[in-house]
């Protein structure tokens, strides 16, 4: 019974780890680009502190400065790139870093996964006032970024 209350704790821990940083991303990208650059470095200190912070888990913090970079058309890397997609490939690279910290294996993985979720252009599902647009797009960058972080805790 107990294991599996546990379970469940666990699954919760995930579930609202994934959903914080996504929520956080996609707000960021919409108004308050704070909240993307330290909202999700930020629940990934705080989600690691309160499951037992590892040394490893201060990774996250070193995502601060590549959030801050940016990607979007008035960002660093396009100043510097000039391409679009350039941009976003070499914007997941740098964001997969952190995870070479946890083993080479899982920044491989990361960075897979986060150039894929950062060549998508997919379009909206619609507005809503107080928040913006709903983009798919940022919904998947997100998605994909919230469970590389929340395995990265959880599965040390």
């Amino acid at each position: 019974m107990l294991s599996m209350i546990k379970k469940i704790k666990n699954l919760f821990k995930w579930i609202t780890t994934i959903f914080s940083i996504t929520i956080a991303g996609m707000y960021g990208g919409q108004k308050n680009k704070g909240t993307r650059r330290f909202g999700i470095p930020g629940i990934a200190f705080i989600t690691a502190l309160f499951s037992g912070l590892k040394w490893r888990s201060l990774a996250f913090l070193l995502l601060i400065p590549i959030l801050v970079m940016g990607y979007g058309e008035n960002s660093i890397l396009m100043g510097f790139l000039g391409v679009e997609w350039l941009v976003r490939l070499v914007y997941a690279l740098l964001l997969s870093l952190p995870f070479f910290l946890f083993s080479w294996r899982r920044g491989l993985i990361a960075s897979v996964l986060l150039i894929g979720a950062f060549q998508i252009h997919a379009g909206s599902l619609g507005h809503i006032s107080w928040f913006g647009d709903l983009l798919i797009e940022d919904i998947v960058r997100y998605s994909v970024l919230g469970s590389l972080i929340a395995f990265n805790i959880f599965k040390p």
